[in-house]
């Protein structure tokens, strides 16, 4: 299988992946505060607000890795295009 994809394309992804990266940041502040709900409830809102404050943090975490991955990807696309183009004489990429 093969695919075109522009090397500002890529880069346009991994914003995207940075920026969506920040949104997941900000999971843990929004579930900051546990409600009080009392009786037998509570701790089990309080293991699920928690929890889900650790999986904000790892997505977040996930996101910026793979957004600097997908960023690498093009500097290596673009650097071996000039590499390649180069050999030839004829070296204009952005």
């Amino acid at each position: 299988m093969t695919f075109e994809i522009d090397p500002p394309e890529v880069y346009a992804l991994a914003d995207t992946l940075r920026r969506s990266a920040g949104a997941a940041e900000e999971i843990g502040a929004r579930l900051a505060h546990t409600p009080h709900v009392g009786g037998s409830l509570q701790a089990g809102v309080e293991g699920f607000l928690a929890a889900h404050r650790v999986a904000g943090r790892a997505l977040a975490g996930e996101l910026l890795w793979l957004g600097a991955t997908v960023a690498g990807v093009a500097d290596s696309w673009l650097g071996l295009d000039r590499e390649l183009l180069a050999d030839r004489g004829r070296v204009d990429l952005r």
